[in-house]
């Protein structure tokens, strides 16, 4: 079969650029609408992706909001902060409490009898320390029994998570000293030698620089003792962590609704279903002026995920069974640009009026994030809407390259036949010429004919 780039030799007719401009003219339409399609699908799958943001962040907005997180926040206020504060969960009661420190909580430290010098060995054989409850041996053999080197032991030993030690270096000598890693009277810290040449024993002899002992303090005049210096449970929900002891002096510590935390997990909410309406308005938007249609124009998908948000965050709460059991009421309204807005001062009032309020409407087992997050898991979630979506899209791209290689072959085809359509052309046209020729050039041989180069 000829290549294209040899037709035409046998007529001197521009055949293989007649064959490039037909094969053009049969590419041409189909590779336009792959293209179009290619970039609509392009562009609704970008648009999607954008969508599947916005309601990624709407739904940890409404779940944390339905978790409680920050409705429920406490600020706890001390009137000496010197002496303690304090930290409470979410939903711990409202109120003061006079508190008087009496003493802290404090970790048990020890010393041994003094060596002359740190280096010298002590002695060998097994030493076991204890502390709240807990022990660990170290095994000293010849050459490794110095008061250095039985710290290290010390500090490296694997299960030995109560005790830490250090070297004291005085004018009598150097003491080896031992400190409880916990406060509190039952962390004692104890000292055994046994086995071995019996040198161990000089450090059983302990001399207590500092005693174990329990936080103790009074809440409302009741006595209360504590092992650590971070006191829980004595008030419910509530952390005391005391600083300084001050017998005699009774502070206050005061919980209170942290509104403002409350406020600010409320307008990220209305924040987050701005922009996925912002989103969504964009990706199903038409200019009638241009003629211009948002990539997701008519997206039943999207339709019906705005919808369902919508049914949503417009329902009343039946639980709430108040004034205040919808998100208008709670100061959430529509703007005349269809924009969400927070009325702060309506929702402090509401806060005022039933402090709990947040907590029934948005949190409660009906409340709207509590409904709208549950909804936007499964929206978001494994085979959900908006997977199946990006999916089915996907296989449209994937389709597109298939129809590709189709038209490739396609083409190929009708590249060939045009080329062997032309190379017959060509060779008939050829063949006519050298008859022609031919026939010529008989003519010109026969008797009496005219010859205009004979003169």
């Amino acid at each position: 079969m000829a290549s294209i780039q040899s037709l035409g030799a046998g007529s001197g007719l521009d055949l293989d650029n007649i064959v490039k401009q037909l094969v053009a003219a049969e590419r041409q339409p189909v590779e336009l609408r792959l293209a179009r399609s290619e970039a609509r699908f392009q562009s609704q799958l970008s648009a999607m992706g954008t969508i599947k943001g916005a309601l990624s962040a709407l739904r940890d907005s409404a779940q944390a909001l339905s978790s409680g997180s920050g409705l429920n926040a406490r600020t706890v206020t001390s009137s000496n902060p010197d002496v303690f504060s304090g930290t409470a969960a979410a939903g711990t009661a409202t109120g003061s409490f006079d508190i008087e420190v009496l003493s802290l909580a404090t970790a048990n430290k020890v010393a041994s009898d003094p060596f002359a010098d740190p280096d010298a060995q002590i002695g060998t054989g097994t030493l076991t320390l204890s502390v709240g409850g807990k022990a660990f041996s170290l095994n000293v053999d010849a050459g490794e029994g110095s008061l250095a080197s039985i710290r290290d032991a010390i500090n490296a030993a694997p299960d030995n998570t109560g005790i830490s030690a250090a070297i004291l270096n005085e004018d009598a000598g150097s003491r080896l000293v031992l400190t409880a890693r916990d406060t509190g009277a039952a962390n004692t810290i104890g000292v055994a030698a046994s086995g071995g040449d019996g040198g161990l024993a000089a450090l059983t002899t302990l001399t207590q620089l500092r005693a174990a002992s329990d936080a103790s303090l009074t809440v409302d005049t009741f006595a209360f003792s504590s092992p650590s210096n971070n006191v829980e449970g004595v008030i419910e929900g509530l952390t005391l962590n005391l600083d300084k002891a001050n017998p005699g002096t009774v502070e206050t510590l005061a919980v209170s609704e942290n509104r403002a935390a409350a406020v600010g997990r409320v307008r990220d909410f209305v924040d987050k279903l701005n922009a996925f309406n912002e989103a969504a308005s964009r990706a199903a938007s038409y200019n009638a002026e241009t003629r211009e249609a948002g990539p997701l124009l008519g997206d039943a998908t999207l339709r019906g995920i705005d919808s369902r948000i919508q049914q949503i965050t417009g329902s009343q709460v039946r639980s709430a069974q108040s004034a205040f059991n919808s998100l208008p009421a709670l100061g959430i309204t529509t703007n005349e640009a269809g924009k969400l807005v927070l009325d702060e001062g309506r929702l402090n009032q509401a806060l005022e009026a039933e402090p709990g309020v947040l907590t029934r409407v948005l949190a409660g087992g009906d409340g709207v994030a509590t409904a709208l997050g549950g909804y936007l898991d499964g929206v978001l979630g494994f085979d959900s809407l908006i997977a199946s979506r990006e999916e089915g899209l996907k296989n449209s791209l994937n389709g597109i390259g298939e129809q590709r290689v189709a038209l490739d072959r396609r083409i190929a085809g009708i590249e060939a036949r045009f080329v062997a359509e032309f190379a017959a052309l060509d060779g008939l046209v050829a063949s006519l010429s050298q008859t022609g020729d031919f026939l010529q050039q008989q003519l010109a041989n026969l008797p009496g004919t005219f010859n205009n180069n004979r003169r």
